[in-house]
């Protein structure tokens, strides 16, 4: 497979991908079939560049709401989460700007619904979802179709590489929807993550700029900015030990199991740059 490096030409590309960005403040966690959802400190010019690549959108999917419970089960949904937080008709409904008797009328079975409108304030003023309310559970959002366009050695830093356009492919894969328009991917190469991410794993990422500050237990892009100008870059699990950061593969070979010092990476290298935070992976199966 023929690769080259960063290059400004793969900037104009990527940013004829890139739709926009939005504000992220925390991250969601999950684990789906081939995937699994699981942080910076400074930016350079180098990775801003690095940032604008590897990047696939998808239209945000219409969320289908499947209606399936009657109304006394609907009405033991809410005296039941009524119950839990310990929440008071009238109450609920003066913070909400609801009238009372709606909510009153529906309980005691002289009606069969309250309207969506209803239960959107109502869930607004318990902070939930309006489903928890309703009991009817959305559909889950369509994948979104996120371009690979190179790849990172897991474990070992390597020089950055990004594909020539023509060897790019795309996964669909169900991004949550804070990460619509900032989710990119990287093919993983090396065994030195293979305890989570065997060789020819996808891991979905997020800059992080986009996202927040990188925290223990975080699995990150890397960035090595060598003595030379160069970069070189992996994917480790970021752990922090009494203020001090350390960057830790994960891997079955007893070649690659010792922690690299951010403060003291070794000779040649200028500095450490967390650059991204990984939000999942994905593992094709060849069939």
């Amino acid at each position: 497979m023929e690769t080259r490096g960063l290059g400004e030409s793969f900037l104009g590309i990527a940013r004829e991908l890139q739709v926009g960005t939005d504000a992220i403040d925390k991250i969601q966690s999950g684990r789906f079939e081939g995937a699994a959802f699981h942080r910076q400190d400074k930016s350079t010019s180098q990775c801003v560049l690095q940032a604008h690549n590897h990047t696939g959108m998808g239209k945000p999917a219409d969320i289908r709401w499947r209606m399936t419970k009657t109304p006394d089960e609907r009405r033991d949904l809410l005296r039941t989460f009524m119950t839990t937080r310990n929440l008071k008709t009238a109450r609920w409904a003066k913070d909400s700007g609801v009238a009372a008797n709606s909510i009153y009328n529906f309980l005691n079975g002289h009606s069969d619904a309250l309207d969506l409108r209803t239960y959107g304030k109502l869930a607004r003023t318990a902070a939930v979802p309006v489903w928890r309310l309703t009991g009817d559970q959305p559909e889950p959002p369509s994948p979104t179709s996120v371009w690979v366009a190179g790849h990172v050695e897991a474990g070992n830093f390597q020089t950055a590489m990004e594909w020539d356009q023509s060897l790019w492919y795309a996964v669909d894969v169900p991004v949550p929807d804070r990460f619509r328009r900032l989710a990119k991917a990287l093919e993983v190469r090396g065994p030195s993550m293979n305890r989570d991410y065997p060789q020819g794993s996808i891991v979905l990422w997020v800059d992080m700029l986009a996202a927040r500050a990188p925290r223990d237990g975080d699995h990150v892009i890397v960035y090595a900015h060598q003595t030379d100008d160069s970069i070189e870059a992996t994917v480790k699990e970021l752990r922090v030990t009494d203020g001090k950061r350390w960057l830790w593969p994960k891997s079955d070979d007893p070649l690659h199991q010792l922690p690299l010092d951010t403060d003291h990476p070794g000779d040649g290298v200028a500095s450490i740059e967390i650059v991204g935070l990984v939000i999942g992976d994905y593992r094709p199966r060849h069939i």
